[in-house]
């Protein structure tokens, strides 16, 4: 466990050295520094303030405001009974717990015991948090964003392009013989191929590029500051990364035909005033903009597998 001390005294360092082995403490001790010096420490999972002369309530809510701070540190007052007013003060302000000097051996193991309890269920409930709003946008089959995700992240993206005047490209790859391959492979065989898939997909794709499963054999790629002569590179190398190496299963290959369309966002067309209607009326340029790509893959599927088509008015 990351302990950070502030204001400590030899009468507080001690027992918590003592203390240490039994909770496998990593303690990092501030010397003339102000306790928002918990940055540069790390993200500690508790912070043990010492409570001298001239503190007020307000340095627990200004750990409380740091956003750059990974998950939430536990904060724990130490004090003397005549503080007991500012220890309380303090905990409204943002601190989990107090204790008050003197204290035993055997009374802050005790203290320890119970907040070790208590930053143990909140770093699971984060990790559970985290756990849920990845599966909301996950699609299970593939590891990328499912439709729902997906279209959240193009709006989010349309705007930041209005905003910055920058145009935008959508790919959209069509499996049109996914029937025939889940028919011919079955489900177990199958899922682990589509996994493989979207992976190689991942692969031809910038990090800050959004990619997701649009429907059921359809995947849409949204490139950010990107032109149809860009998306077309993008598009191409694709088609090299699903060629390059076959999909096996034991002494069967699978084959995926797909067909490539794009289409160009201007970013004259999207609204930016944050009116409703403009919500409403993005909704709108965002599945034109979708259907651009759909079209084009179907002109591209008429051409044959593995072919490319960008969208033109």
């Amino acid at each position: 466990m990351k302990v950070t001390l502030a204001n400590h005294t030899k009468t507080i360092l001690k027992p918590l050295e003592e203390i240490a082995s039994d909770f496998n403490l990593e303690i990092t001790e501030l010397h003339n520094q102000p306790v928002s010096e918990v940055l540069n420490t790390g993200t500690p999972s508790l912070v043990i303030i010492n409570w001298i002369d001239g503190m007020n309530s307000e340095i627990c809510s200004a750990i409380r405001k740091i956003k750059n701070m990974k998950s939430r540190p536990y904060i724990l007052l130490i004090g003397t009974k005549d503080t007991a007013n500012d220890l309380s003060e303090g905990v409204a302000s943002g601190a989990d717990d107090y204790i008050t000097i003197p204290f035993t051996k055997d009374e802050l193991k005790l203290k320890f015991t119970v907040l070790k309890k208590h930053i143990d269920l909140s770093s699971s409930l984060i990790k559970t948090k985290k756990k849920l709003i990845k599966f909301a946008k996950e699609d299970p089959g593939t590891s990328v964003l499912n439709r729902r995700a997906l279209l959240d992240e193009m709006l989010s993206e349309m705007g930041r392009a209005s905003r910055s005047g920058d145009f935008a490209s959508s790919i959209m790859i069509n499996m049109h013989n996914y029937d025939d391959l889940l028919n011919n492979f079955g489900t177990k065989i199958f899922d682990a191929f589509l996994g493989e898939f979207a992976s190689r997909l991942k692969k031809s794709i910038r990090p800050y590029d959004k990619i997701g499963r649009f429907e059921t054999s359809r995947f849409i790629i949204f490139l950010p500051r990107a032109r149809n002569e860009d998306a077309g590179k993008v598009a191409e190398r694709i088609i090299k990364n699903l060629q390059s190496k076959k999909f096996r299963y034991k002494e069967n290959y699978i084959e995926p035909c797909v067909s490539i369309g794009i289409s160009e966002l201007d970013p004259d067309d999207v609204e930016n005033k944050g009116n409703p209607e403009d919500q409403q009326m993005n909704d709108l340029v965002l599945e034109s903009f979708i259907r651009r790509s759909e079209f084009a893959t179907t002109t591209a599927c008429e051409k044959g597998d593995d072919k490319i088509e960008i969208y033109t008015f």
